[in-house]
């Protein structure tokens, strides 16, 4: 875990638009390596990952099966079947809703339903970042993570018709993450943060890390991911089976 503590003691960037400046060319150029790397030339639509999961939560360790699911870049469904009871986590666009044990679904501010929503799936994530002019990718530069040499992105995402321009300008911070590719341009870690559900500048830091990448369907993903809160590990995912463009429905990711 030392790698994502170095991580996120990275200091922050400032958003630049592509195409502004060289760093934006860089970016489009290692974002398309990554997505080549990724896909070897295959369209992904969709992805079902089947896994063990560990969830950590303070004293609370539980572990059971769980499905995640990504449809395009925007829309996401995890559910975990834990020994304590099933806990649910949806986006889709700009909305995002969590459930329990409870079985009480929560739906959760705008501030925390802007995250990249497949992040458990890089090639998705990638394709997104190309092909959706709402977002702003920056090459950070070369960096050096746990003894490796990574390639440090910024991406931000602009929502239109969302208020003034200081509100505008809360937006792209809380769009905003982090990504790091490694030597062979695949994706590696993640960084972004989650707030207080009454308090949008309050950053509590989030980390993804991105491990053991395999081949499914012609696509590399990985088979091992590790989510962190505020520094700590809370989800240990080890995938178990991969199944890519077999037509999830939309209705999977309504939120109700």
């Amino acid at each position: 875990m030392l790698w994502f503590l170095a991580l996120i003691l990275l200091p922050a960037v400032s958003p630049i638009r592509l195409g502004a400046q060289p760093s934006a060319t860089k970016a489009a150029i290692l974002l398309s390596q990554s997505l080549a790397a990724l896909t070897h030339g295959t369209a992904v639509t969709d992805a079902k990952l089947q896994a063990n999961v560990n969830y950590i939560a303070g004293s609370d360790e539980e572990s059971g099966p769980a499905t995640l699911e990504a449809l395009g870049h925007l829309e996401s469904l995890v559910v975990l079947n834990l020994s304590g009871g099933q806990r649910q986590q949806i986006q889709n666009g700009i909305q995002a809703a969590s459930t329990g044990p409870d079985g009480q679904p929560q739906l959760a501010p705008l501030h925390n339903s802007l995250n990249p929503a497949a992040w458990f799936f890089p090639a998705l994530l990638i394709e997104g970042l190309i092909q959706d002019t709402s977002y702003s990718v920056t090459c950070v530069g070369a960096e050096n993570l746990n003894g490796a040499s990574v390639q440090h992105l910024r991406a931000v995402r602009t929502l239109p018709g969302h208020g003034d321009a200081a509100t505008m300008s809360l937006l792209l911070d809380l769009t905003g993450f982090d990504l790091y590719l490694d030597s062979a341009f695949l994706p590696v870690a993640l960084a972004f943060n989650t707030h207080p559900a009454n308090n949008a500048l309050q950053d509590v830091p989030i980390g993804v890390e991105l491990s053991g990448y395999q081949a499914h369907g012609g696509v590399l993903t990985p088979s091992h991911v590790r989510k962190f809160l505020q520094r700590t590990l809370l989800l240990d995912i080890s995938v178990t089976s991969v199944a890519i463009n077999s037509g999830l429905p939309p209705s999977d990711f309504q939120i109700q």
